[in-house]
């Protein structure tokens, strides 16, 4: 396709991820996913405590007490992820040092495997993926949630290999 009938790149989703590090810590990112690739934006400390800050001060201006301003801090930080769906990718991309983009077509396979967490207090489920890509392998967890695992079905299809019993059907944005 000529450059002057080249479609303008967008964003389709995005899906916070997670990286495990030592002592049960992990390093937070979003897999913005667009139409042209799927850019591994970090979730710095700093942003997470602006974001936290700017609700309790909006909450605070509404009125609400102590529990209200503590319920949205709480929403604003799980909802981050949200405003990369209004961002421009190259704005994404540019936004901290260690943002990185692999484009869809070197995206070869991206495994998804069910891991089970126990802790003390709780039982869950989450999923670890693994991206292969020629650019290397990248490994991180996400939540065991069907929009997530539809998404990257939707974009690269029979290259995401999913737990056996799995079986999603994406729906066609756009």
């Amino acid at each position: 396709m000529p450059a002057s009938q080249t479609q303008p790149e967008t964003v389709v989703g995005a899906i916070p991820l997670r990286r495990q590090r030592s002592l049960g810590r992990q390093d937070s990112f979003v897999g913005v996913v667009t139409s042209q690739r799927l850019i591994i934006a970090q979730m710095t400390n700093e942003m997470m405590k602006e974001a936290a800050q700017q609700a309790r001060e909006l909450a605070k201006a509404a009125g609400k007490g102590f529990l209200g301003q503590w319920s949205d801090q709480l929403k604003a930080t799980f909802g981050y992820t949200r405003r990369y769906l209004t961002m421009e990718p190259s704005a994404v991309l540019s936004e901290t040092p260690g943002n990185f983009g692999i484009g869809n077509g070197a995206i070869g396979e991206i495994k998804v495997e069910l891991k089970r967490i126990s802790t003390q207090d709780q039982n869950r489920r989450e999923f670890e993926i693994k991206i292969e890509s020629s650019s290397g392998e990248f490994d991180f967890r996400m939540d065991e949630d069907d929009d997530y695992a539809n998404l990257l079905k939707q974009v690269y299809g029979e290259r995401v290999k999913m737990p056996f019993g799995y079986s999603f059907h994406p729906v066609k944005i756009g």
